[in-house]
């Protein structure tokens, strides 16, 4: 039963549940920054890899499939993508010689730095659209994400971000 529901008021037919609303919410962001980045050297999901690559400088696979929130086999999917397109690089851990560093190449930079110009004023948009600023906003955010990565934890076992067969696509809906 939602809020509005017990609240006595008339139920709204469209108000499913929370983890529909943060799908619907990951598909209307996807199409907007798609618009505002369409004519950018990287697609959104190329940003957010080459971002969170700028973002930790040299990285490994395993802590940049944290960072954003990806399976591991994804983030290596897409790795090898920026890396066919010349934007990334692997380099030997000095900390552990089992384990690659990620590094954006020179080609790489130019084209985060290209697709940055786009996705600020994309953000500056977003943010002045919802009107009370991005605080608040970005702590219920992590709040949620937290409570997916610990619930995801706790569903197999794994710690959060690791990857195992049992962790199929969550299809929200």
């Amino acid at each position: 039963m939602t809020s509005s529901a017990r609240a006595g008021s008339r139920a709204d037919p469209l108000d499913t549940s929370l983890l529909f609303e943060v799908f619907a919410l990951n598909q209307a962001v996807g199409r907007f920054l798609a618009e505002a980045m369409r004519d950018g050297p990287l697609t959104p999901a190329e940003y957010a890899v080459s971002s969170a690559i700028f973002e930790l400088e040299a990285a490994t696979p395993t802590a940049l499939a944290a960072r954003l929130g990806m399976r591991l086999t994804t983030f290596m999917d897409q790795l090898r993508a920026m890396e066919r397109r010349g934007h990334a690089s692997r380099l030997p851990n000095p900390a552990d010689r089992r384990s690659r560093r990620v590094v954006l190449t020179a080609d790489g930079l130019a084209a985060h730095r290209a697709a940055n110009r786009q996705f600020e004023a994309a953000h500056a948009a977003y943010v002045a659209a919802l009107g009370s600023g991005e605080a608040h906003s970005r702590q219920v955010l992590r709040a949620m994400r937290e409570a997916a990565d610990r619930t995801g934890a706790d569903r197999t076992g794994a710690p959060a971000g690791a990857t195992s067969r049992s962790r199929s696509s969550a299809a929200v809906g």
